[in-house]
């Protein structure tokens, strides 16, 4: 008793042929001769061509009593021919084996055209993700070595913040140049005027003015950035906030004798004298809270 059609093994060579028809529908031989004919648009699909592309006999597929009425059958309806209407069953059964030949190879085409797509969609995310992993892993270091470059032998010694106190006038924007310099973000309340590359004071504004300075700070401590604020910070309640940014400070006391460039008035002047607390006591009444022991330095 003959096995079921289902378990029966395609013959290869059967299959070379039905898979070299297929590249001819697609319009992508593998032979010389085929590649060039396709390149000049002239290939045509026939029982010649598919055996030559299969590298087979066309004899096997060329005659009417050939070897493999199938493939034959195949070549005839990829011509735009009609399939012959078969007077037997023997030939019915042909045909419908014909088709499915023709079916089973169109899928396998398809599967493994999708399989591949899928596989370098897979591995275009992997190396996607590890791109981007490393990407962000080279930031982080590059703003470490921004922040180090000019100290390669006082690394440990930084503090995160300076603070620079001092009245109008004592030279606390031209100290805070050198932690400039030196990689610092400099900061300062006065900052907050400048309109426009000019300087317009609203003293009914210094409040949001000092709100903005603590919170551009936060911003940029956050970000990994070395900060250098220079404001007058008179009293404990100025420094207080910005201590309590959990990182190292340093408190510098500027004392240069000069005329403000901001043109401060002297009943302003006097105001802030008044309410001036020495930086040793301020440094006292916030002791514990420094990482960094704050000192008190004069201008050189």
């Amino acid at each position: 008793m003959p096995p079921p059609e289902g378990s029966r093994k395609p013959d290869p060579i059967e299959q070379d042929f039905l898979n070299a028809l297929q590249r001819l529908q697609e319009g992508k031989p593998q032979n010389k001769k085929l590649k060039a004919k396709a390149s000049a648009g002239k290939l045509r699909i026939n029982t010649v061509n598919v055996a030559l592309e299969a590298g087979r006999s066309r004899t096997l597929i060329a005659l009417e009593d050939c070897r493999y009425p199938k493939v034959r059958a195949a070549v005839k309806l990829a011509q735009g021919g009609k399939k012959e209407s078969p007077s037997t069953y023997t030939q019915l059964i042909a045909n419908l084996r014909a088709d499915l030949a023709t079916v089973k190879a169109e899928k396998r085409l398809l599967e493994t055209t999708m399989a591949a797509h899928v596989l370098a969609r897979r591995k275009a995310e992997v190396i996607a993700r590890r791109d981007a992993a490393e990407a962000a892993r080279l930031r982080k270091h590059i703003v470490e070595l921004e922040k180090i470059v000019h100290f390669p032998c006082r690394v440990a010694a930084l503090p995160r913040l300076v603070l620079i106190r001092g009245l109008p006038g004592s030279g606390k924007t031209t100290k805070a140049m050198r932690y400039v310099n030196d990689g610092y973000k400099h900061l300062e309340s006065d900052q907050f005027f400048m309109v426009d590359g000019e300087y317009r004071f609203d003293g009914t504004r210094l409040p949001e003015a000092l709100a903005w300075c603590l919170d551009q700070a936060r911003k940029a401590l956050d970000a990994g950035e070395f900060v250098c604020v220079a404001n007058v910070f008179a009293t404990v309640e100025d420094v207080k906030p910005y201590t309590e940014l959990d990182v190292d400070y340093l408190i510098v006391e500027t004392n240069h004798s000069g005329d403000s460039i901001r043109n401060v008035p002297a009943t302003t002047l006097r105001a802030l004298a008044a309410t001036w607390v020495p930086t040793d006591l301020l440094v006292g009444a916030l002791k514990g809270k420094a990482s960094v022991a704050p000192i008190t330095t004069k201008n050189e």
